[in-house]
């Protein structure tokens, strides 16, 4: 039998997915069972079925969680008339942000590796950074004067957002003692001003 109520408006639902939250992020993926689930939520172990349905549905509520609602970010428009600077900054963040997201990010890095092994969770990893390079493509490819923004340039950019905040957001997670997370940021903000300025240059000149 499962709930009639989503998982979304019940709080005991909620407090299984925010401990499940919780052991990927101290424990790992190996450490997710749902006799771990159920002591650390104070709930029966038949609550996840109930509520979510088994552990498979579990987790993939929990990459949404993670994913979509704590990102706090994630699908933010700049205001009109926002400068480049201004929407490349919506992207990178600062220091202290990139740590928070980074922080609140820890269970999804956990997840990443499952994908290789888990169809359905890589479908759903799969259609996650889809609307994530959509979203960065949208903020970065400001319409230019006479000219709408290349599809494809718009496309490109946006994948490779993703892949350069990526990168750094893995280099937080090996916390390797060299890494300066202020330069990297910086090279981050500089490499797509200079992306987006070129393309802007570009669609201004003369056929």
């Amino acid at each position: 039998m499962r709930s009639p109520i989503s998982h979304k408006l019940h709080p005991t639902a909620q407090k299984i997915l925010a401990a499940a939250k919780r052991i990927l992020t101290e424990r790992g993926y190996q450490g997710l069972t749902l006799q771990a689930i159920s002591a650390e939520a104070h709930v029966n172990k038949s609550g996840v079925w109930y509520y979510f349905g088994g552990k498979q549905q579990l987790v993939l509520a929990l990459l949404d969680d993670v994913a979509i609602r704590e990102s706090h970010h994630f699908g933010a428009l700049p205001p009109a008339g926002a400068t480049l600077a201004e929407r490349v900054y919506l992207i990178v963040g600062s220091s202290e942000q990139v740590g928070e997201r980074v922080r609140r990010y820890a269970a999804f890095y956990e997840l990443l590796p499952e994908a290789s092994r888990d169809a359905e969770l890589h479908k759903h990893l799969m259609a996650y950074y889809e609307r994530w390079y959509e979203w960065a493509a949208e903020v970065l490819s400001p319409p230019v004067a006479g000219s709408p923004p290349s599809p494809r340039h718009s496309a490109v950019l946006g994948q490779f957002a993703s892949i350069l905040l990526d990168g750094i957001f893995m280099q937080m997670v090996v916390a390797s003692p060299d890494f300066d997370l202020g330069a990297a940021l910086e090279q981050a903000r500089e490499a797509l001003t200079h992306l987006i300025a070129r393309e802007a240059g570009d669609q201004q000149k003369p056929c």
